[in-house]
């Protein structure tokens, strides 16, 4: 079964190319295999500006910032359409290229980190403690090795 997701790019300060589209899919290919998660769960990705994350973050995590990433975990099933939705990423694109310079990585790297990182929160990670972070990371690196993204 293939897996579904929903790009929706409501920014201007980065291009979304058909490579990184491609990569996005093989991430989340990768997630779903190393978690066995089924591929029949949908992922929604939407790439905003600082603007529009800064506002999600202030109406749902009460931080008047702006953020690289938010997840947003789903347990609907669509009975027209038979699939489960796993949830929404919400990636700023202005955000990943001041963090790829920062951090000294290419632009797609940063993108990919972040979409791995969401991914993680979809299927039920989080980093809230020091044990659950290195487990965060862990599965983090593993990913992103495959991928030959790693650092």
């Amino acid at each position: 079964m293939a897996i579904t997701i929903d790009i929706d790019n409501r920014q201007d300060a980065l291009t979304i190319t058909e490579n990184s589209v491609k990569l996005i899919h093989q991430a989340i290919a990768y997630c779903y295999q190393m978690e066995k998660f089924p591929e029949h769960y949908q992922v929604s990705i939407s790439f905003v500006d600082n603007e529009e994350i800064h506002d999600l973050n202030r109406k749902y995590r009460g931080k008047n910032e702006p953020t690289d990433v938010l997840s947003f975990p789903v347990d609907f099933e669509s009975p027209e359409v038979g699939e489960k939705l796993l949830g929404d990423i919400v990636i700023s694109t202005e955000k990943i290229v001041e963090q790829a310079e920062e951090y000294c990585n290419s632009v797609s790297r940063e993108m990919i980190y972040l979409l791995v990182h969401s991914m993680l929160h979809l299927m039920g990670y989080d980093h809230m403690d020091e044990e659950n972070k290195k487990i965060m990371r862990r599965k983090e690196e593993q990913v992103m090795e495959a991928m030959n993204l790693a650092d």
